[in-house]
């Protein structure tokens, strides 16, 4: 008997641990159960994607050209974009429309030419768009173009245009592509009228590990100081997405002031300049 008691102590398992283990199980299934609803809505979001695309596509080879270089370039009217960086684009040409009603802007790096359709429509007099790629151009030209605005394919440091052409430059996420920033600024500077005023974006140190086409990186004082030998600088903004993105830095989305305190907070840099 003594030897068989001991079997079972050896083999047996207390009630504690029968839970505990139980317990564990359970939530092993759950965190599958969990994980299966999740693939299961990416799979839904996915298919409806799928579905609203579907009219852009049909017969439309500009649409396929955008699905084909979406990683470096951004239409928020098409709906094949993560809703939260589409907001975030647009949501600076929203506030750069309050700077341009009754102007002659320039929008400068303006890509596939929502944002130039925007200001026009918020009650800018003339927009020109360039960009140096004709493909976005063409894009633009076909998807946003109309009375009032024109598109350009040139260089951002040298645009072809008068002198004191504009009474605002929109240059949103450019300074950072160019091997050049100070030559970029000049230009700036130069179809800037008397006055002329400049909204210009940059990321807060992006790695450029994350950002292939990036040449350098930013933080306030260095964006500063790229500026500041051809505007005064009349304020300085953060603009955070409101995303899962890592450099978002767990802010919610919008545009605030920058303070000594917020500046590490920014996605992005959001200036409002005055040509000098």
């Amino acid at each position: 008997m003594a030897e068989a008691h001991s079997s079972n102590s050896a083999a047996g398992t207390s009630p504690t641990s029968v839970v505990t283990d139980l317990q564990q199980q359970v939530q092993q299934q759950l965190k599958y159960i969990q994980n299966q609803r999740q693939q299961l809505q990416d799979l839904r979001d996915r298919i409806g994607q799928l579905e609203r695309l579907l009219p852009y596509v049909q017969y439309r080879p500009e649409i396929q050209w955008l699905m084909e270089n979406k990683s470096e370039r951004m239409d928020p009217t098409v709906p094949i974009f993560d809703p939260g960086r589409a907001d975030f684009h647009l949501d600076r040409y929203i506030f750069a429309s309050s700077y341009g009603r009754d102007c002659r802007v320039v929008d400068l790096a303006c890509g596939t030419g929502y944002g130039s359709e925007h200001l026009k429509k918020a009650g800018a007099k003339f927009v020109t768009g360039i960009d140096i790629c004709p493909e976005a151009i063409q894009y633009a030209s076909s998807q946003h173009g109309g009375d009032g605005l024109r598109f350009i394919a040139a260089s951002g440091e040298a645009t072809g245009l008068e002198d004191a052409c504009c009474d605002l430059v929109v240059s949103f996420e450019t300074i950072e592509h160019v091997p050049d920033d100070q030559a970029l600024l000049r230009e700036f500077a130069r179809i800037l009228a008397p006055g002329g005023r400049l909204v210009c974006s940059t990321p807060n140190l992006w790695p450029l590990a994350i950002a292939p086409h990036h040449v350098r990186e930013y933080d306030r004082q260095d964006f500063l100081n790229a500026l500041q030998p051809h505007f005064e600088v009349l304020e300085l903004f953060n603009q955070n997405s409101g995303t899962a993105f890592e450099f978002n830095r767990q802010q919610p989305r919008g545009i605030v002031p920058t303070t000594d305190e917020n500046q590490h907070l920014a996605e992005c840099f959001l200036a409002v300049c005055v040509r000098c």
